[in-house]
């Protein structure tokens, strides 16, 4: 390796093109996060960089897949292509940002590793409600992953200009997962319908802008005419400048004409490095140059000019009658074929007609052309500040809908109650500091997504001092054990029991009390359905939220017709809208809803 290949050297157009590319992507992840907390201030930090390192490598991806288009459709777009590696690889880092954001989130801390648990999420592929989108996320991550990590020249040399070409494909399919991947969980998560027209658009510029690119390119694929003996006519000499390449097509393959030096020379028309149209270059130091990153070839032979090893095929040429002819039999890479010499009398005003300003040549280590490029590339990067602004915003907004629960994440405080194990650990509170003289009731919960497990074993109808941290959402509240609790003096009183409200039907979903409640924002809906699986496995209690006609939230702890926590039974309905049909108890502020798992009725 160490023979052929060396660091990239960094030059002015290298730091310009980076350094506007990582302030964009900066700024658009600040207003993304601005606009978020104004529009809802009870999100959480961890929801911010979820959505906004997913939803700016999104936009990223866009920008990356509409440079080749535009490039062919005006060469002047060819300075936002040098370097297009450059955006990939950034695309990368924050689409794993996103991933691992997302992974920590949703299944970390639980009872199976973070990416079984990915795996082995309870979706559906039967149902679109229940897609395991987070699956066409990951698959789309690994080919994005692939294509950075082969992003270098070693990758190219060693696997073929061709398989390093066809392996970089991938990325429509990747595109393709994406699309699906965010339009799901933005349909699961019950998101503003400004993502989805958003995402629509952006399908349909970048499909549109290829589509637009083949037809711009479609006619150049017709021949001039051939004769019998195989030479084919592409054009009159007089129409080529000295020191250009023009495209042309043998029926089966393109090629690229080349006058320098008084003749006419001609070579496969595909770059050997990353198949740039050779055709679109020019005569740089008497190499043929390719317009996409510089590599050279020498007209005559089809070779790299030394110490470079690559080479292409030639092809036989000759002059009639002013007119240029081509034999359609390739000659083996790099295999020198004399050049058809040109009459003395030369079309000056070709020649001064290829000069224009919009034919201007551009490489990115090349400085030629600056002023060229710099008036032309920077008004529309003017331009599209306002709209990835807008974006950015827009992209905020569409955001599904948060809970208002509060998480004192880093806080702790002293608590003193009396420990109730059954059904669910509790800490019972005499009054809870109000006018209230019954009991208060707050479930306790581990670190992560397990239950107390064995810090509250043994204590139960003890009266104890506990530090923690507090969860609440409206009446309901949940402490988080930092330590196992300390006795104090027994209590003379008892808790209260539960009280029977009878017989009740309700519709909603189960989710997990401690994410519900505030730990995560938002903490139901389809989109959470793998953390809460993971969270009621781990120990913490499944609540069932229903709503009544006027919008307001009733929490139930979910028991079976003995009292006993549903747990994992649940696992299949995490999610999924419910009819429920059993008996309603109250315990102090605690509703439990007692019904057999396997009468629980799945609505559309």
């Amino acid at each position: 390796m160490s023979a052929h290949f060396k660091a990239v050297n960094w030059n002015r157009q290298k730091f310009i093109y980076d350094g506007v590319v990582l302030t964009g992507t900066v700024l658009f992840l600040a207003l993304f996060a601005a606009t978020s907390l104004l529009l809802q201030p009870t999100i959480t930090v961890e929801t911010i960089l979820i959505r906004g390192l997913g939803i700016t490598a999104l936009v990223l991806l866009h920008v990356i897949l509409c440079i080749g288009p535009l490039c062919r459709l005006d060469p002047r777009f060819l300075p936002l292509l040098y370097n297009r590696r450059h955006l990939g690889v950034l695309m990368c880092v924050l689409a794993l940002g996103h991933a691992t954001f997302a992974i920590i989130q949703f299944h970390a801390l639980g009872d199976q590793p973070p990416l079984v648990s990915l795996l082995t999420g309870t979706g559906d592929v039967r149902q679109l409600s229940r897609f395991p989108y987070e699956l066409l996320g990951l698959a789309a991550l690994i080919i994005l992953w692939t294509m950075a990590a082969t992003s270098h020249d070693f990758w190219l040399a060693l696997l073929s200009a061709a398989t390093w070409k066809a392996l970089h494909m991938l990325v429509y399919v990747a595109y393709v997962l994406l699309l699906g991947h965010v339009a799901l969980g933005a349909m699961q998560a019950d998101a503003s319908p400004i993502l989805a027209i958003g995402l629509g658009l952006g399908a349909l510029l970048v499909f549109g802008l290829q589509v637009a690119a083949g037809l711009r390119e479609r006619p150049g694929d017709v021949p001039h005419s051939s004769d019998t003996a195989g030479w084919v006519d592409v054009g009159s000499a007089s129409d080529l400048p000295e020191g250009r390449a023009r495209t042309a097509s043998l029926g089966v393959e393109r090629v690229a004409v080349v006058r320098h030096a008084g003749g006419i020379s001609c070579v496969s028309n595909v770059c050997r490095h990353q198949g740039g149209p050779l055709g679109e270059g020019r005569v740089v130091d008497g190499c043929l140059t390719c317009p996409w990153h510089g590599y050279q070839y020498i007209p005559e032979s089809g070779m790299s000019p030394p110490p470079f090893t690559e080479k292409i095929a030639t092809y036989r040429v000759r002059i009639e009658a002013g007119r240029i002819l081509v034999h359609e039999t390739p000659n083996a890479p790099g295999t020198p074929v004399q050049p058809a010499l040109l009459p003395p009398l030369v079309d000056r005003g070709a020649e001064e007609r290829g000069t224009s300003e919009a034919e201007a040549f551009y490489i990115g280590y090349v400085g030629r052309s600056r002023r060229t490029v710099a008036r032309f590339v920077r008004p529309r990067l003017v331009l599209m500040l306002p709209l990835l602004a807008g974006i950015a915003v827009a992209a905020a907004a569409a955001g599904g809908p948060l809970g208002a629960g509060t998480f004192e994440y880093g806080v702790t405080r002293t608590f003193e109650g009396r420990i109730v194990e059954a059904p669910f650990p509790a800490l019972a509170v005499r009054g809870a500091g109000n006018a209230d003289p019954g009991w208060s009731y707050s479930l306790l919960v581990g670190r992560g997504k397990h239950g107390p497990g064995p810090d509250v074993a043994g204590l139960d109808g003890q009266t104890v001092r506990l530090i923690g941290t507090l969860i609440h959402r409206d009446a309901s509240t949940m402490i988080e054990i930092a330590a196992r609790p300390q006795r104090m003096a027994e209590g003379a009183e008892a808790p209260d029991s539960a009280v029977d409200l009878g017989p009740i039907t309700l519709t909603g979903e189960v989710v997990d009390g401690k994410c519900h409640l505030g730990v995560m924002v938002p903490g139901e809906g389809p989109t959470h359905r793998a953390c809460a699986v993971r969270c009621i496995s781990g120990g913490l209690p499944a609540i069932f939220v229903a709503h009544d006609a006027g919008g307001q939230s009733f929490r139930f702890l979910l028991v079976d017709s003995k009292g006993q926590p549903v747990g994992r039974r649940v696992f299949d309905v995490v999610a999924q809208p419910l009819r429920i049909s059993g008996r309603a108890f109250r315990r102090g502020n605690l509703l439990y809803l007692a019904a057999d798992t396997s009468t629980y009725e799945r609505l559309p």
